[in-house]
């Protein structure tokens, strides 16, 4: 017990050292040019624009950066080892194919909380737009339940992805869809139908809703939170029957054409 608790320990000290060190020049896009260049398109709406709530597209902008990252980074962590061959290498490991995934999909998360606060840090301090955080301490909670359900949401990208070759192609058609579907840009609420049946299955949809809400201080954001929670959970079980059942067909096959 002790043993795997360490392994998991190191394992996600050396996903972060790996994923800070910014050496992959599309993740420094990710994390450092993708908010300038949203926050950039919130700037000149407002400018031109008058009257638009600058706060919530500002919060978009880094929820936009936040998806982003997940997206590409936990959608692509078992392909990007099953391209480079060391995918075999992690089977024989004598760490689980969860403790891997599980400690990617962490560290891309706290990643993601880094690329938003340097989308706050760039609003306020290069395009002198206000963040409207009422409650600051309300706001974190929220973020941390949204970061639970991005660390789920990156679980299920990496083991749905790595069936396929072209995974790219695939992570560049859902980006903004998921995006629109999980209420960034405009309520679920006033989404047909059977996109907010969609949404609402979603652990991201919920955590989304959470920070809008914290950011309005509505009596519905607790609620939301633990709704969020209650799916992300439903869904990590899910996770981890799911790579249980594919690392035991690895290791019974011996071989990754089982996959």
């Amino acid at each position: 017990m002790w043993g795997d608790a360490m392994n998991f320990f190191f394992l996600l000290v050396r996903e972060l050292k790996y994923f800070t060190n910014f050496q992959n020049k599309m993740y420094q896009f990710l994390l450092f040019f993708q908010p300038l260049m949203f926050l950039a398109i919130v700037y000149f709406l407002q400018q031109m624009r008058g009257g638009v709530n600058v706060e919530k597209f500002v919060v978009a902008s880094a929820l936009i950066s936040m998806w982003s990252y997940v997206l590409y980074s936990s959608g692509s962590a078992l392909i990007a080892q099953k391209w480079s061959d060391t995918l075999k290498l992690l089977i024989a490991a004598p760490v689980s194919l969860f403790q891997v995934i599980l400690t990617k999909a962490i560290s891309n998360a706290f990643i993601a909380l880094l690329s938003m606060i340097l989308s706050f840090v760039y609003a306020r301090f290069i395009f002198q737009l206000p963040v409207g955080i009422q409650d600051y301490g309300l706001f974190f909670l929220s973020v941390l339940v949204l970061l639970f359900s991005l660390s789920v949401v990156g679980m299920i990208l990496a083991i749905v992805f790595v069936a396929f070759q072209n995974v790219f192609d695939y992570q560049n058609l859902i980006l903004i869809p998921v995006l629109l579907i999980c209420g960034v840009f405009v309520p679920v609420d006033s989404l047909p139908w059977v996109f907010r049946a969609i949404a609402f299955v979603i652990p991201m949809t919920w955590g989304i809703q959470g920070v809008y809400e914290t950011l309005a201080l509505s009596p519905q954001m607790f609620t939301t939170m633990g709704i969020a929670l209650l799916i992300s959970v439903v869904y990590f079980l899910l996770s981890v029957l799911i790579i249980k059942r594919m690392e035991m067909v690895l290791r019974n096959h011996g071989s990754l054409g089982a996959i």
